[in-house]
């Protein structure tokens, strides 16, 4: 392992050049945010009534609204995880139709809050 002499030398690393571009670091940001509602919905959207020892989903008292939640949620995460380790190694990728369907899918998976029935963007 390369330990670099000064901080300036580390600044000037391919890793830190990629963390610092808007692109990852929105896919940081979404992968952390995703992580918190995945996590929050999974340890708190269950409880229990104190008469009842049998888990209740705190949506409702629907199971499938709670069991939906918490597959999007982890889905969003490992969607994350999983572009973020594609973009770091774009440059290194040598087939153009694998290019081309990373592309099209981020864009697809990156305008799914247009759809009609989810409130999009203002226009």
């Amino acid at each position: 392992m390369h330990l670099p002499e000064s901080l300036h030398d580390l600044a000037d690393s391919e890793t830190v050049r990629f963390l610092r571009r808007p692109k990852s670091i929105s896919r940081v940001f979404g992968g952390v945010f995703s992580l918190v509602i995945f996590s929050s919905l999974l340890t708190d959207g269950y409880q229990n009534r104190t008469e009842s020892s049998q888990l209740r989903c705190v949506l409702n008292s629907n199971y499938m609204a709670c069991s939906f939640a918490v597959g999007a949620g982890f889905l969003s995460f490992l969607s994350c995880l999983v572009f973020l380790a594609v973009d770091a190694y774009e440059r290194r990728l040598v087939g153009t139709r694998f290019k081309i369907a990373f592309q099209l899918l981020d864009f697809i998976l990156a305008d799914t809050p247009g759809l009609p029935s989810l409130p999009g963007p203002p226009r």
